[in-house]
């Protein structure tokens, strides 16, 4: 049976530690709890600015990949889920940094596209994308857990904790030229394909 919870995952061939501090999460967050999704899509049109008459015709200039917005609470009580936030937060960490640095072999390589995926094929299925921002919280009004990582090093979670990012569809040039049709994609034989 699928799983259709929602979930971020790094793209087969990624290879960045990505086990974290926690060391308990790898290539990606499986979201434990139903987050808000919202997707914005924009058109661009522009104006014919026309004399002598009180319309103004618009040209379609562009339909732009949407952009996703995801916002996630997390809820902490055991061990293992303090460290799955740990890795959590880790995660969006690497994925919204470039390789860098002389000692780096990859260096200028940037953050990696990952595939986003919820609810079935034709809502979100393998969506390319990549991360634009997001957001964590330690709010003031609700109590810690204290758990341990690697054995040893001690950490405090909220036992409320909301994630919010922003991602943004990030689809190849040569893929959307050679796989991109209006039928496909009218048809939602394109929804496999991660168009959305």
């Amino acid at each position: 049976m699928e799983d259709y919870r929602a979930r971020l995952l790094c793209k087969s061939g990624y290879n960045q530690a990505l086990q974290g501090p926690a060391n308990v999460l790898n290539r990606g967050i499986v979201f434990p709890y139903t987050p808000t999704i919202q997707t914005q899509v924009q058109v661009s049109y522009n104006k014919y600015d026309l004399v002598h008459t009180n319309s103004q015709p618009n040209a379609f200039q562009s339909s732009s990949p949407p952009g996703i917005q995801i916002t996630a609470n997390f809820y902490q009580q055991t061990t293992e889920e303090v460290q799955y936030l740990v890795g959590v937060y880790h995660f969006l960490r690497v994925v919204t940094k470039m390789n860098f640095g002389q000692n780096d072999d990859d260096r200028g390589a940037p953050p990696p596209v990952l595939e986003f995926s919820a609810y079935g094929e034709t809502n979100y299925r393998r969506v390319p994308v990549v991360v634009a921002g997001f957001t964590q919280s330690f709010p003031d009004d609700v109590d810690y857990v204290e758990a341990f990582i690697n054995g040893s090093t001690p950490v405090h979670m909220p036992t409320v904790a909301t994630i919010a990012m922003d991602l943004l569809v990030q689809y190849s040039p040569s893929r959307t030229k050679k796989q991109f049709t209006l039928n496909g994609f009218a048809d939602g034989t394109l929804y496999n394909e991660g168009f959305i």
